[in-house]
């Protein structure tokens, strides 16, 4: 086990009774930070994610980096002495993370309001498919669901090919990060402004929608539905993937014109910056994307090293297109931390991301990769609760933990 600095969330305590990806998320988020995060798991099969691949020696390589940092505890919130329990652990915690359906809790009698009875500082994060209230509500929402409603997944593939996918589940990673600055800003309130604990009702829906703003706005005000670029952006020009000759892929986009003047310079067409069908962004954007092709044009004359030597001397932001393998020996990443390892029973060590933002003073830190199913069960409810080892052994017994 790595002992981190000391994080800023350090003395936080959070229970994380939620299953799956972007509730983990937020959770593994928090403890990367310092909070100490009980993560509550059903007895015999613990969190789904460690049904999901990708696996090694049947181990999920996806739980060892969302579990991390982690204390998993077990126990079945079906029954009432798990209730119990969890109910006893929310009187000496922080912050209570779930994902369950709205209405879930409650049944278990761990809303809100019981919570805050038994804890009046607590705060609560939910997290749901569409949120708490309203007519979707009710549905199961899973985060490639949520790609596709949000209309995420309709603004990404070719204009006359389908609708793809993100190539990562990146809703319930927005998602999750939201939850982390919602936790930490509902904190800052309760220790600094006097506030008392609440509930934070987010939704991977309105996550999504959140960072779609420009899109959302221009249907509003224009009337103008957005529809498939392919790697082409309808607000900048040049902005694509290009191709060079030894069959590379890099992408670049001339954000402001600056760069655009640079990247002129640089394959050697300055007579296009002051040309008036090109010399603004709005010309460019305007003319259907023929800059794109003179761009193309220029890397399809140059091999991958050669076109990125110039567009280096000529400080065009520029980069390959780089594969997982490239990542992953980037030592730029590698200097600063940005990848680190950590030990994953049955496994060995598994190279996953660093933490990050990086603070100066508080940097926090990764303790250890995702922990067995109910690794520290004995320690949390003798340590917190002060159950004997009678006392947990006979609910062991009957199934409760």
């Amino acid at each position: 086990m790595v002992e981190p600095a000391a994080g800023p969330l350090r003395g936080v305590r959070v229970l994380d009774i939620a299953t799956m990806l972007g509730a983990g998320h937020c959770s593994s988020l928090l403890a990367d930070f310092g909070a100490e995060v009980i993560h509550v798991e059903l007895p015999g099969r613990g969190d789904s994610l460690r049904g999901m691949g990708p696996f090694a020696n049947g181990r999920s390589l996806r739980w060892a980096v969302v579990g991390r940092g982690k204390k998993s505890i077990t126990c079945d919130l079906h029954t009432t002495e798990g209730q119990d329990l969890v109910r006893r652990l929310v009187e000496v915690s922080d912050v209570v993370v779930e994902n369950y359906r709205p209405g879930t809790i409650a049944k278990w009698r761990l809303g809100y309001d019981e919570l805050s009875a038994l804890n009046p500082g607590v705060i609560l994060l939910s997290l749901s498919g569409y949120g708490q209230t309203g007519p979707k509500s009710h549905l199961p929402g899973f985060g490639r669901v949520i790609e596709a409603a949000s209309g995420l997944m309709n603004q990404t593939g070719e204009p006359d090919g389908p609708p793809f996918q993100m190539g990562v589940p990146l809703v319930d990673y927005i998602a999750g990060t939201f939850g982390a600055m919602a936790v930490s800003m509902a904190l800052y309130d309760r220790s600094a402004n006097g506030g008392t604990g609440q509930w934070i009702d987010l939704s991977l829906y309105e996550s999504v929608v959140r960072l779609l703003d420009s899109l959302i706005t221009r249907e509003d005000v224009l009337g103008e539905t957005p529809t498939r670029m392919g790697n082409r952006y309808v607000n900048v020009a040049p902005s694509d993937v290009f191709q060079t000759r030894d069959g590379k892929y890099v992408f670049h986009s001339s954000a402001t014109h600056t760069v655009y003047t640079r990247l002129m310079n640089a394959i050697g067409r300055p007579d296009l910056i002051e040309d008036e069908r090109y010399a603004t962004n709005s010309a460019r954007t305007a003319r259907g994307g023929d800059i794109n092709d003179i761009v193309q044009a220029w890397f399809s004359q140059h091999d991958l090293a050669q076109a990125m030597e110039v567009m280096d001397r000529y400080d065009v932001p520029c980069s390959p297109v780089n594969t997982m393998t490239e990542v992953i020996a980037d030592p730029q990443l590698l200097e600063r931390d940005g990848l680190i390892r950590r030990m994953y029973a049955g496994v060995g060590e598994v190279l996953m991301p660093g933490v990050i933002p990086r603070l100066s003073t508080t940097p926090g830190g990764v303790r250890h990769a995702g922990p067995e199913v109910g690794e520290h069960t004995t320690e949390v409810l003798s340590g917190l609760l002060g159950l004997s080892e009678e006392e947990i052994a006979r609910l062991g017994e009957q199934g409760v933990i």
